[in-house]
């Protein structure tokens, strides 16, 4: 069913801001609400689903054993994040695509029947086989680019029909009538379709750290060109619509969009600051990441501005999810520049304060700006169930649910920074994160039932009540603020006009440069660099060592242990030399890794025995006894003894890990300082202190301190425990748990 919107509907939407020279009458514009009803409620079904996932995982951390039978946190991790992202956003942007782009653009979409073929591709072609595919082990170990090659090509289809379905109406309409939002969705459709590629394909075939580069893209231009745009496209649509006034400034919002679009694709490197990649690429990164910060706070006063006269708290639900999506986007984007900053980064990397910062944007500012555009969305349907009592108790429910969540988050990334940093033993790590993990999980219990009664809001209640409440909501703000004015919109502001298109193709351009100076010239320069310093022969991994790759890819083990030793102090006292381009130029899709929960792996051959590595894969706890890592028992016939074939092939794969550096000293070592010359970074790694920094390997150490004083008594009873107790049994007599299984 669709819905015909009268010309008076279509002068009051957010159109109406544009100049008043360029407003011209527009024909009637058709909405297709069963359209915007199936991508509502798919959106809210797969949120539901994805934050399941999220909660399973997050228990994980204190009951790791939970789901050991069913999947693993890795698979977990992939439905969670990939849902979150393609699932809940991409049908809810969609969705309001459904309302926007006829109403700005005075057109129709291209097809109904394309809007189906588009609706069961997305849902039924991308996430249904996606989640089921990667929960079976069919994946690749990429950040926001789990789901396998097969899908990533269905996904490219989807996002090349989304465009042909919503573009054609902008191009029908003259550009320099386009109102600020057709711009935000004319450039996340765009871009999001060149960038995709970057992340999802380009690492399966570019090996090592110059694939991170590219990965590194998708990164942060999964956020910066696909759920920004779309979102702020959102929030510059729903605000002036919810309080009947145009936005602050037309031209501040014009110079937002250029900001963010040619900042937005420089940024991706600064998830890989103090890595192999080059310095050079670095600091582009983290120059543009600090511009941002200032090109989003003229974003957020713009918006903020425009809210005048809704008060403190908007009575409409709709404008008071935007008004909060606003306040969370200035914190997260500020957040991010600063978390580019090398001395910051150097705490925070890899520790839980970055999983706030995620949480923050997807559940926070787009979760709530999405929320926005769908209740808008339902407003104008007249028709549509609305149960404003459930909507509003539900923003009180997310919003403190998603605040404690993050404050938590943010906390314990801190403290296990400053615990990284001072050199203390990794469990101690985890012991102090486990009270935060309890309360972030927690956390989830509000903000799931938030999600719920939005749920309910939305297919319960009085048909057509939400038409009424935002009617009375715009006389609230129209009687308390008559006097409030916004940028004089007499002037046509022609300079505008031709500015558009030279946007456009600035734009692009700023893409490509994008490409070249984080993609292309990093993998030059890391490409000559493998060149000189590598060893003349390297061992390939053999056919076992190949498939223990592909399990540890598959589980997810890349989104616990890092393979980058970072050029940083504490990285190379904790873990030893810092990693080389060449050590993992062979390694498709690379696995550098963007999170610790456990230690980095990248020299973790000849540190265990495989009897332990079995012995740790069957039943973790029995030989690390604060260890969180879930157990794989389905690699086993009911004991250690016993192994698959997988459980061979993993540990295989793990005596690979930091082999051909071992393999190269010393005489390599010699030869690489040789070519480094007078590369700082080369020579900080050679000239590290050992090569392997692993606890468990035997090396002189000092005198024993004396343990006849009770405090160092207590230590020594406290570092038993949490290393020697779970072989070596509570008083050293050969009973612990994994004695069994372990051959003196």
């Amino acid at each position: 069913m669709s819905e015909v919107l009268d010309a008076s509907a279509v002068r009051e939407s957010p159109s109406s801001s544009v100049p008043e020279g360029q407003n011209r009458p527009l024909p009637d514009a058709i909405t297709h609400n069963d359209l915007i009803r199936a991508h509502g409620i798919a959106a809210f079904t797969m949120l539901l689903l994805a934050v399941t996932f999220g909660i399973v995982a997050s228990l994980q951390f204190f009951l790791p054993e939970l789901t050991s039978e069913i999947a693993s946190w890795g698979r977990l991790r992939f439905a969670h994040t990939q849902g979150i992202m393609l699932g809940w956003l991409g049908n809810a942007f969609i969705a309001f695509l459904y309302l926007a782009v006829p109403v700005l653009s005075g057109r129709p979409v291209t097809s109904e029947k394309l809007g189906w073929f588009l609706f069961g591709l997305w849902n039924f072609g991308v996430l249904l086989p996606g989640w089921l595919l990667v929960l079976n082990g069919y994946s690749q170990p990429l950040e926001w680019a789990e789901f396998p090659l097969l899908v990533d090509a269905v996904m490219i289809g989807g996002l090349t029909l989304a465009a042909i379905q919503f573009l054609p109406p902008f191009f029908r309409r003259r550009f320099e009538n386009l109102y600020v939002s057709s711009w935000y969705i004319i450039g996340g459709l765009v871009f999001s379709l060149m960038s995709f590629p970057m992340g999802n394909i380009v690492p399966e075939f570019i090996p090592g750290a110059a694939g991170a580069a590219f990965s590194g893209l998708w990164i942060h231009d999964a956020v910066g060109l696909f759920v920004t745009p779309m979102a702020l496209a959102i929030l510059y649509y729903v605000i002036p619509a919810s309080t009947g006034r145009p936005v602050f400034s037309h031209f501040l919002s014009m110079l937002g969009f250029w900001g963010l679009f040619f900042l937005y694709p420089l940024n991706g490197t600064h998830h890989y600051i103090f890595s192999v990649i080059p310095m050079a690429t670095q600091t582009i990164a983290i120059l543009a990441s600090t511009l941002l910060g200032l090109v989003v706070v003229v974003v957020v006063s713009n918006l903020i501005l425009s809210q005048r006269g809704a008060g403190w708290l908007a009575k409409d639900p709709a404008l008071r999810f935007a008004s909060t999506s606003v306040l969370f986007y200035l914190i997260v984007s500020l957040q991010g520049s600063a978390q580019a900053n090398m001395g910051f980064s150097e705490t925070i990397h890899f520790t839980d304060y970055v999983i706030g910062h995620s949480h923050l944007a997807m559940l926070g500012f787009a979760t709530f700006a999405s929320i926005a555009g769908l209740l808008h969305a339902w407003q104008k349907m007249t028709d549509a169930p609305y149960h404003a009592g459930a909507i509003n108790a539900a923003y009180w429910l997310t919003t403190i649910g998603i605040v404690v969540m993050v404050s938590d988050l943010t906390l314990a990334g801190l403290a296990q920074g400053d615990l990284w940093k001072s050199g203390a033993p990794w469990v101690v790590s985890l012991r102090a994160s486990e009270p935060y993990w309890v309360i972030r999980t927690l956390s989830a219990i509000p903000v799931t039932a938030g999600f719920g009664l939005l749920c309910y809001g939305l297919l319960k209640g009085p048909r057509g009540a939400g038409a009424r409440a935002l009617a009375e909501a715009k006389a609230t703000i129209s009687q308390a603020g008559q006097s409030v004015t916004g940028e004089s919109h007499q002037h046509p502001l022609k300079a505008l006009r031709m500015s558009y298109i030279a946007a456009s193709v600035a734009g692009v351009t700023f893409f490509i440069l994008s490409v070249s100076l984080l993609g292309l010239l990093p993998r030059s320069a890391l490409n000559d660099q493998i060149a000189s310093l590598a060893p003349t022969a390297s061992l390939e991994l053999t056919a076992s060592e190949h498939r223990g790759r592909q399990i540890y890819a598959r589980e997810g083990c890349a989104y616990c242990h890092t393979q980058q030793i970072r050029f940083i102090e504490a990285d190379i006292e904790r873990f030893g030399a810092a990693t080389l381009a060449w050590e993992d130029s062979m390694e498709t899709p690379h696995m550098l890794g963007t999170r610790r929960i456990g230690p980095d792996l990248s020299r973790a051959a000849n540190t265990r025995t495989d009897q332990w590595h079995l012995a740790h894969l069957f039943a973790p706890r029995s030989v690390v006894p604060r260890s969180i890592m879930p157990s794989y028992p389905e690699f086993f016939d009911g004991t250690p003894s016993k192994p698959r074939q997988e459980a061979l092939d993993l540990v295989a794969y793990l005596n690979t890990l930091g082999r051909s550096r071992e393999l190269a000293w010393p005489e390599g070592e010699t030869a690489m300082r040789q070519a480094a010359g007078d590369d700082q970074w080369t020579l900080m790694s050679l000239d590290a202190d050992e090569l392997n920094a692993h606890p468990a390997r035997t090396r002189p150490r000092g005198n024993a301190p004396s343990l006849r004083d009770q405090a160092p008594a207590r230590e020594g009873r406290r570092l038993w425990a949490q290393n020697c107790e779970g072989c070596h049994g509570e008083d050293g007599a050969g009973d612990g748990p994994a004695a069994a299984w372990l051959q003196p």
